[in-house]
């Protein structure tokens, strides 16, 4: 770890209170040819389908009745998290508690099935997910909160062997378009790059890593690090 990441993770970083560190890692483990956004779902991520705060229903295919929280954002782009009890093959719901944006689920113990938050029901369209055994979302998109900008300070990307991957990253400032920022191919190694000087991204952007392959189901896993300042 270099000198500036130690100082900030032990908290002697003269930055201030209002800036933390998030550090984000997502997986597509069998990317096709056109352009899918590196997550577990697969796909492209379906943005369209939290274009309103909705509640979120949470369902695994196998008995999983543990405690599952789950991040995101609510109405109006600010923080916040909450923690249901899963009923197995059943969907719960998180209630009154809206989400218009979810960055990250954890489950509470090692997860027998796959687990899914969806809008609308049990059934509806997947906006996350957790893979059997891993506990954890792994989900290469994110939105920056209101009143906080964020700055990336690097990205990695992995393909594993046979698999090649061009990545893009993508980013889209509210009532825009997604807009291409960087880019980075791979074929069966690890690429890092680094921003000496860091991208910014305002309040209530959505970054969203997406890639092609010219072979059936490769694997990529992207890897990313941004400073959150309110």
């Amino acid at each position: 770890m270099n000198d500036f990441g130690l100082e900030f993770a032990l908290n002697r970083h003269s930055f201030g209170q209002h800036t933390i560190h998030e550090h984000k890692f997502g997986s597509n483990l069998a990317l096709g040819g056109p352009s899918e956004s590196i997550w577990s779902g697969g796909g492209l991520y379906p943005w369209a389908s939290l274009a309103t705060a909705q509640t979120i229903y949470a369902i695994s295919t196998e008995a999983d009745t543990g405690d599952l929280t789950i991040y995101g954002l609510d109405e109006n782009y600010a923080l916040q998290e909450v923690t249901v009890t899963l009923t197995g093959t059943t969907a719960i719901n998180t209630g009154s508690t809206t989400f218009l944006r979810v960055y990250r689920m954890r489950y509470n113990a090692a997860n027998a099935g796959i687990i899914t938050a969806r809008v609308t029901s049990g059934t509806g369209t997947v906006i996350a997910q957790i893979d059997a055994g891993v506990s954890q979302t792994c989900m290469a998109v994110y939105t920056v909160p209101a009143q906080t900008t964020a700055y990336m300070l690097n990205y990695t990307v992995g393909t594993g062997k046979g698999s090649d991957a061009h990545l893009s990253l993508f980013a889209r400032e509210l009532g825009e378009a997604f807009q291409i920022k960087n880019e980075m191919q791979s074929y069966e190694n690890a690429n890092s790059r680094e921003f000496p000087i860091p991208l910014k991204f305002p309040e209530k952007t959505d970054i969203d890593f997406r890639a092609t392959t010219s072979s059936a189901n490769s694997d990529c896993i992207v890897n990313f690090d941004l400073i959150l300042v309110r």
